[in-house]
């Protein structure tokens, strides 16, 4: 949802001849009852149409709640059903709306163009519509972000948080198969730790770092194997999420949007590689149940395997992945998930640690196998879900939702290599004995809009949660410390015979967050707004060790995470906003190479000041923000132990822009510069470790005006210097990373069949991607996509 002011010049519309195809088109509407200005932004969010009129006619007026797949002219019918305002389609994708008295909001021209001096609302959004939000024909800019937090769907011009979207288009052209592949184009994003690592991706967003992700809105502590060929988009927020999203890190957030039921028919099937012999097919299929699309499916299967560009790596997966909508009433909505994976990896990557004084110095070639060929990670994964949404009246909207999911880890070996002196390295393989948890998230929210005179109203009020269970066995045999092996090559040894695994599972604790939160959006009119709010957030959690007892005492928190947001649009093409925001983050766990292995540290209150801009300048989305983020800092301390000491605070500033520089080109970029410092404590005035001073990316795109579907594609990376300790005495070196490709759209064949190549670190280049973990070496993908 957007707006548009035609200041000093006119709009000029499409002929009034090009309307009906926008008329006939079906949509999944969902929209409040609310003041009409707000409702027709929402209404053109969830066609895609623009809407013109003068706002004035439009003030003082309440629009009814609109809900059920219709066209676009019978949700525009009933929103103006008690308005005394009539409408007209003047194009294709534009309606004028004019009080019933007056005359038409435009004179036709010569060409028979419609002239208006009016306000023009822009939208393409909706829960129907983000299929539609973010495509490549319009540069990947998408103008809604599907869920922030408690509050819903919102548009990220009117967001005042630094938000982004990397969307379905853009995932499948850059054939991303993990976050790794998304972390490493998004301009505000870089990987911290790989999910080729066997553990859960980790991301690292202005110079901190963060496992905390939502699915669908739904919280989650962190995620192991995860797939995105099910996924319409992933949004992104930097910077803290308290208010929004309960207890996470300052870094901010990831929200993983499932692909929904579409109202066309739809096939799909794509085969190719992902990587050297990374071999997949996925299939991709949706539309309705019953004729009127009261009901609609998707379903994606994904079959992969093979080996990667690090030797003796592979990776074998399976995904089956479904969604079910369904307008029980024109009130009451039903949303449904389910999906069950395997993700099997031979040969994870291997995790680096250096004793104090050996400098990292040159990467070792990080197409070698530098663990073993025997070691092993395998992960089972069931997903259930659902939301329900109620239209109780015109003002009073309920939401709900739920979901959960079983993790089974039957194997899970790994290997740290461990730099004692330059130029070798030893080695410890880890034989872990089977785990499982189950992971629980659920929401409850009640909106509320009204009028107080002449200022809008929307409240958001409620409840949501997310919970980890653990269960665990004592079985841990490992090959104890061997080596030293050189750095000029690995050195791989026959398996080990390991002692038979006879251990059951324990109960290993639990994790808890539950947060109340209430919200007030407040319009004063066209140019300022306001959003205000706050959390309650209690962390509790629970460990356990293989004979019941207690790992460390109980934890049981909790705090007000307070939130207050003013915005004002100097112009409609712009918003500044400016923000305060606190969120409350549970403890670190201390690393195994602490003495205090396992304990769980005090929760962190962390805290942000931030101001921002974003403007839409032709195609392009700009946005800007100068933040200020601090919170405790934690490290493993000269005797060894991990601690928190003193506070760790970044300052910087944050530019991105997405869209089309020009009908052929489009650009995705960005700039991040920090100041980060240790203020007190053992590392007073150090930078902390693995915090890149200056983060810049660009990723574009060229459409081949001679060739008529072919588009040219490449990316630019760069991660400036960083510390690889705390003591700062071990830099790690700046590097740059590049990336080209094409892909080639044709309907020669009788229906639209794409053709996709990228080729990612195209040097091969070797470089440390921070103090614990490789970059990935070259990839080449290709894969064809038959849509019929």
């Amino acid at each position: 949802m957007s707006t548009a002011f035609c200041v000093g010049a006119p709009a000029l519309l499409l002929p009034v001849s090009q309307a009906a195809a926008q008329t006939a088109r079906m949509h999944s509407f969902n929209i409040l009852g609310q003041p009409l200005n707000r409702a027709l932004r929402t209404l053109a969010d969830q066609s895609g149409v623009q809407i013109a009129y003068q706002t004035s006619i439009a003030t003082n007026t309440h629009a009814p709640a609109v809900n059920g797949t219709m066209t676009t002219e019978d949700a525009l019918a009933r929103l103006l059903s008690s308005s005394g305002l009539r409408y007209s389609f003047t194009g294709s994708n534009t309606v004028t709306i004019v009080a019933a008295s007056a005359a038409p909001a435009g004179s036709a021209s010569a060409d028979g163009s419609i002239v208006l001096d009016t306000v023009i609302v822009e939208g393409s959004g909706g829960v129907s519509a983000l299929q539609q939000d973010g495509l490549a024909k319009d540069g990947y800019r998408a103008n809604t972000v599907s869920s922030l937090g408690p509050l819903g769907q919102t548009s990220i011009k009117d967001t005042p948080f630094s938000v982004s979207v990397v969307p379905r288009e853009l995932i499948q052209n850059v054939q991303a198969q993990s976050p790794d592949d998304i972390f490493r184009i998004s301009p505000t994003t870089r990987v911290q730790t790989p999910q080729a690592s066997g553990w859960a991706p980790m991301v690292n967003m202005r110079g901190f770092t963060t496992y905390d992700t939502a699915e669908d809105g739904l919280r989650r502590s962190y995620s192991h194997a995860s797939s995105l060929e099910d996924k319409e988009r992933i949004e992104i927020l930097t910077g803290l999420s308290g208010f929004l999203y309960g207890a996470a890190a300052p870094a901010g957030m990831i929200n993983y949007v499932y692909k929904r039921p579409t109202i066309e028919r739809l096939n799909s099937v794509t085969v190719g590689t992902y990587g050297a012999e990374q071999k997949y097919i996925h299939g991709d299929f949706g539309g309705r149940i019953d004729p009127e699309g009261r009901a609609g499916y998707r379903l994606n299967i994904v079959k992969q395997g093979g080996d990667t560009a690090i030797d003796d790596q592979s990776v074998d997966r399976f995904l089956a992945s479904g969604a079910l909508d369904w307008d029980i009433t024109e009130r009451l909505k039903l949303q449904l998930n389910a999906s069950y994976g395997k993700y099997d990896t031979d040969v994870p990557n291997s995790y680096w640690s250096f004793r104090p004084g050996v400098p990292h110095g040159a990467a070792p070639d990080a197409s070698k196998n530098w663990s073993q060929p025997w070691i092993r990670d395998e992960f089972e994964k069931k997903r259930f879900s659902g939301k329900l949404t109620y239209e109780l009246n015109d003002f009073i909207t309920l939401r709900g939702g739920y979901m959960r999911e079983y993790v089974n880890r039957p194997v899970q070996d790994h290997t740290m290599n461990s730099v004692r002196s330059p130029g070798e390295y030893y080695q410890i393989a880890i034989h872990s004995g089977k785990t499982k948890n189950v992971f629980d998230a659920a929401q409850a929210f009640a909106d509320v809009t009204f009028d107080t005179g002449t200022v809008s109203h929307k409240i958001t009020a409620g409840y949501h949660m997310y919970s980890d269970r653990g269960w665990s066995t004592s079985y841990n045999p490992n090959t104890g410390w061997i080596g030293p092996f050189p750095m000029s090559s690995p050195i791989h040894l026959p398996e080990p015979t390991f002692p038979e695994d006879t251990s059951s599972f324990y109960d290993a604790g639990y994790v808890r967050n539950h947060n109340f939160v209430i919200g007030d959006q407040i319009e004063f009119n066209e140019q300022w707004s306001a959003l205000v709010g706050v959390n309650y957030s209690r962390i509790m959690s629970h460990a356990l060790n293989s004979e019941g007892k207690l790992d460390q005492p109980d934890y049981d928190e909790g705090r007000l995470s307070p939130s207050v947001s003013v915005m004002y649009k100097p112009m409609p093409w712009m918003t500044v906003y400016g923000s305060y925001i606190e969120g409350l983050e549970q403890g670190g766990i201390a690393p195994d190479t602490s003495t205090n292995y396992g304990q769980i540290m005090a929760p962190m209150v962390s805290k942000q000041k931030e101001i921002g801009i974003k403007a839409e300048l032709g195609g392009v989305l700009l946005t800007g923000a100068l933040f200020d983020i601090e919170k405790a800092y934690e490290f493993t301390d000269s005797s060894g132990v991990y601690t928190q000491d003193g506070r760790q605070r970044h300052r910087g500033v944050e530019v991105t822009a997405t869209g089309k520089a020009t009908d052929e080109l489009t650009l995705i970029g960005g700039i991040t510069l920090l100041d980060a410092k240790v203020e007190g404590g053992e590392y007073d005035g150090n930078e902390p470790m693995n915090v890149a001073k200056v983060l810049a990316k660009l990723y574009a795109e060229y459409e081949v005006p001679a060739i008529e579907g072919l588009v040219l594609t490449g990316g630019v990376y760069y991660t400036g210097k960083q510390w690889a300790n705390d003591v700062n005495d071990d830099p790690l070196p700046s590097y740059t990373t590049l990336d080209l490709g094409m892909r080639y759209t044709t309907e020669r064949f009788g229906n639209p069949l794409t053709l996709r190549l990228n080729v990612s670190n195209v040097t091969d280049k070797n470089y440390w991607q921070n103090s614990y973990y490789l970059g990935a070496p070259r990839t080449i993908a290709f894969s064809a996509q038959m849509k019929f």
